[in-house]
C-alpha cells in the first residue's frame, strides 16, 4: 500500500504537484502494472475535510482507464447528502468503478457495502465474498427502507438547512474578532470542518483539545481531525432537526468563550 499526497483547496497540494507525485510513485517505487486500485475519499473524514481537488479527481479517471486500475471512492463518511449531492463523486463529475457506502446507509444500523459496475460485480463466484455477519437481515431491511425515504431533493434539502446554520455559525464568530484561534472552514455542504489556528504559545491543536473538555462539559461530544488534530468536525445527521443543532452550536460557542 503506498500513500500520495492529497490536492485540495483547503491545503497547500494543488492537482499538478498530487499528479506529479502518481507519476514519480510509477517510475520510482511500484509499476503501475502491479497497481490493482487506488482508493481515494471525495471529502476526506479523518484528514479533516478536505475537499478533492476536482481537476484532479478528473484526471485520476483518465490515468486509471488508461492504465486498466480500478479507481474506488471511498463515500463511507461523505456519502447521502453529506456534502449536497447524493454522492460526493457527482460534485467531481467522476464516475467510479467501485463505491464503499456505510453508516447513514441504514440509519444507525451497522451496514456497508461496497457497489459497482456489473462486470465487476458479477466477477464474484457464489460465496466468493462474504463474512459471518454479513447480509444481516435486519440491516438490509432498515436500509432498504432508508432508500425509499431519501430522495435528491430532500437531501438536498436538508443539507442546505445545515450547512447554512454552519456557515452563519462560524462567520458570526469570526465577526466578533474575541477568537483568534478561529481559522476557515474546510469541506463542503453540512460536511465542516473549523480549522483552529496557532497563537502565541499555544498550538491549534492544543486550543481545539481544551474546546473538546469544554464542550464536553457544555454537554457535547466533538471530535478533532486533520493530519495535526486542529480541525473540528462539525457533521451532523441529517435528521438533526435545527432547533437541536442550534442548541449544539451555542454549546461551542460556550466552551469557545471558556479558552
Amino acid at each position: 500500500m503506498y500513500h500520495l499526497p492529497f490536492p485540495s483547496p483547503d491545503s497547500d497540494v494543488d492537482a499538478d504537484q498530487a499528479l506529479l507525485a502518481l507519476e514519480r510513485l510509477f517510475e520510482v517505487e511500484i509499476s503501475s502494472e502491479d497497481v490493482a486500485c487506488i482508493i481515494v475519499e471525495p471529502v476526506q473524514g479523518e484528514g479533516g475535510f478536505r475537499r478533492l481537488c476536482p481537476q484532479f479527481a478528473q484526471r485520476l479517471q483518465s490515468i486509471c482507464k488508461d492504465l486498466g486500475i480500478l479507481l474506488i471512492i471511498d463515500e463511507i463518511q461523505s456519502g447521502f447528502g453529506r456534502t449536497g449531492r447524493r454522492f460526493a463523486f457527482s460534485q467531481l463529475n467522476i464516475e467510479p468503478d467501485l463505491l464503499l457506502i456505510g453508516k447513514s446507509i441504514a440509519a444507525g444500523l451497522p451496514l456497508a457495502a461496497v457497489v459497482g459496475r456489473p462486470e465487476l460485480m458479477n466477477a464474484l463466484t457464489k460465496g466468493g465474498l462474504g463474512g459471518t455477519y454479513s447480509g444481516n437481515a435486519l440491516a438490509c431491511a432498515a436500509a432498504s427502507q432508508v432508500m425509499k425515504l431519501m430522495t435528491e431533493d430532500q437531501l438536498r434539502t436538508w443539507g442546505i438547512q445545515q450547512e447554512e446554520m454552519i456557515l452563519d455559525f462560524h462567520a458570526a464568530l469570526k465577526a466578533t474578532h474575541l477568537y483568534p484561534m478561529l481559522g476557515p472552514l474546510t469541506g463542503i455542504g453540512c460536511m465542516r470542518g473549523i480549522v483552529f489556528e496557532s497563537t502565541p504559545d499555544v498550538t491549534g491543536a492544543e486550543h481545539l483539545a481544551k474546546l473538546l473538555v469544554f464542550a464536553r462539559e457544555e454537554g457535547v461530544l466533538l471530535m478533532p481531525s486533520g493530519r495535526h488534530k486542529n480541525i473540528l468536525r462539525l457533521l451532523p445527521p441529517l435528521t438533526t432537526e435545527a432547533e437541536i443543532l442550534q442548541e449544539g452550536l451555542a454549546c461551542i460557542e460556550r466552551a469557545l468563550r471558556k479558552l
